[in-house]
């Protein structure tokens, strides 16, 4: 059960890194 529980946090977590590259190289376009 546990590691589930930690699987779901290193998604949550990747998706979160990768929503953050996302904006940042947006905004970098933007300028």
């Amino acid at each position: 059960m546990s590691v589930i529980i930690s699987y779901t946090l290193f998604i949550i977590l990747f998706m979160t890194l990768a929503l953050c590259l996302y904006f940042g190289l947006q905004s970098i376009k933007l300028i």
